[in-house]
């Protein structure tokens, strides 16, 4: 027993140090805890995961722990935000998957919250009526925690780019369409499309744009992270050719999309986007948030049909409602239907953004 509570505790020496710095090594084993030299720590990493052995000894016994962590990402989430400004959650909406905010949970009207929620802080009531604006969470929700969306997660997307992916430079802006195995692209939007192989283009799946907006649009084949550090553009439905279960974790689909602005990600006011937008994707929002061009004065255009997640740092704006008689009626723009990616549990776009923090795999002891 005790050799197991020393095993346990290089355990936790490990994943402290770890936490602190993602490049520790444990460059003094043996170290010695509750005796001399009686713990051993090795360390191994493998495509991403780290392997962590810790073995205790006491009056000649010993007893190996062993643990797997991988870093956590931002593409696992349903739903992050930094701030939330003065938006609400509605009885329209509905989130299924992991929720974060570093803000407090503004509701109205009951909103739908299938899977473990976390916020800094707390839940904020339009009404402050129970009966009226108790949103239902199904699953955990725990207040008081904060995790910092990073300032280098387009800078290390435009690295990745520029070994093994496409940079598009110079231009003010770049439509692209993904058409299975081809991408096609454009620099204005009345010229024709050129259309590339798409592992010719960008053998790693980095597709970025460096100071122009970012356009896109079409159905998407294979993994692919794509962005710039200004803004992207959806002018239309982008889903995966192979659509995936939302709920099945398991998944069979090997269709991955990371949609990712240094500012904003924004739906476009036009005709194909006035009557519902599908969008099978993690989207990731450095410096803005994700949100509906002229919210305020389009029509209502119909649902928001979203498989992936939303990581933001100020949450976008992307439709108004009025509230009577208990019923919130959408004025302009878009309600919610966000479904979460489950696969986004076991699966990463390219070099999406991490949080900086390890998440257990396994353990065994």
């Amino acid at each position: 027993a005790v050799a197991k509570i020393i095993a346990k505790s290089g355990i936790n020496f490990a994943a402290s140090n770890l936490s602190r710095n993602s490049n520790w090594l444990p460059t003094e084993s043996p170290y010695s805890y509750m005796g001399t030299n009686n713990l051993e720590i090795t360390l191994n990493d493998s495509m991403g995961t780290k392997t962590v052995t810790s073995t205790g000894t006491n009056n000649n016994k010993s007893q190996l722990v062993e643990i797997k962590i991988k870093m956590a990402n931002f593409s696992e989430y349903a739903y992050f935000s930094n701030i939330e400004d003065n938006i609400w959650w509605t009885g329209a909406d509905s989130v299924f998957g992991p929720f974060h905010t570093n803000d407090h949970v503004q509701v109205q009207g009951h909103p739908y919250f299938a899977g473990p929620s976390t916020s800094h802080g707390g839940i904020v009531k339009f009404f402050t009526n129970e009966a009226t604006d108790k949103p239902s969470i199904i699953g955990k929700y725990t207040p008081g925690i904060t995790i910092d969306i990073p300032t280098d997660g387009i800078t290390n997307l435009s690295s990745r780019a520029s070994s093994g992916g496409y940079t598009f430079s110079g231009q003010a802006q770049v439509f692209v369409e993904f058409a299975g195995d081809s991408i096609k692209f454009k620099f204005n939007s009345a010229d024709p499309y050129t259309t590339v192989l798409g592992t010719d283009l960008a053998p790693n799946g980095i597709i970025y744009v460096n100071n122009g907006n970012l356009r896109i649009q079409g159905t998407v084949k294979g993994k692919w992270s794509i962005g710039s550090n200004q803004s992207v553009y959806l002018d239309g439905d982008v889903v995966y050719s192979d659509i995936p279960d939302p709920m099945d974790k398991n998944d069979s689909s090997q269709d991955l999309l990371g949609i990712l602005a240094k500012n904003n990600v924004i739906i476009t006011d036009n005709i194909v986007n006035n009557s519902d937008i599908n969008i099978h994707a993690a989207i990731y929002c450095e410096d803005g948030g994700f949100t509906a061009e002229n919210y305020a004065v389009r029509p209502v255009s119909g649902s928001i049909n979203l498989i992936g997640g939303i990581t933001q740092e100020q949450r976008g704006i992307i439709g108004q409602f009025n509230v009577s008689g208990g019923i919130n009626t959408v004025t302009s723009g878009f309600d919610k239907d966000y479904k979460y990616d489950s696969r986004l549990q076991r699966m990463v776009p390219p070099y999406f953004p991490s949080t900086n923090t390890f998440k257990i795999v396994s353990w065994l002891e």
